[in-house]
């Protein structure tokens, strides 16, 4: 019996140089196929938002009469794509009294420049966008 074997049955190693290699195998392949899954969903439910987005950013209102408010904003929107914004105007104590929504068509410009007037039950002292969404 060679010294090698002699130690592999004293340690409980295997003498055989692919018993290790096995053991790690059945440790890698469940590894890479977790990971191959978690990217697969990472992407599909695009987790880190690089997908189609909408975003919008308010630059002022005026009041034209007591029952309407114009709402300026910047849409910066994912080219292509249709998207929708909720438009609102608030009173003194922040109450809702007018809320429309608008649906702009798809463009080739990612950023554009909008002016929206609603109508409002009771006069406004502030006219906003409330949120804007992909359609």
């Amino acid at each position: 019996m060679s010294t090698e074997n002699t130690l592999a049955d004293r340690y409980g190693r295997s003498a055989n140089p692919r018993g290790p290699m096995r053991r790690n195998l059945n440790v890698i392949i469940p590894s890479i196929v977790i990971i191959i899954g978690l990217v697969i969903w990472g992407a599909s439910t695009d987790v880190l938002g690089f997908g189609p987005q909408a975003e919008v950013r308010d630059l002022g209102y005026s009041n034209l009469t007591d029952s309407s408010v114009t709402v300026k904003f910047e849409l910066t929107a994912t080219p292509g794509r249709e998207v929708a914004c909720a438009v609102q105007a608030q009173n003194t104590a922040f109450a809702i009294v007018g809320w429309k929504v608008f649906v702009y068509p798809p463009s080739t410009q990612r950023i554009r420049d909008i002016e929206e007037t609603i109508k409002t039950s009771q006069p406004a002292t502030t006219g906003l966008v409330y949120q804007c969404w992909l359609t």
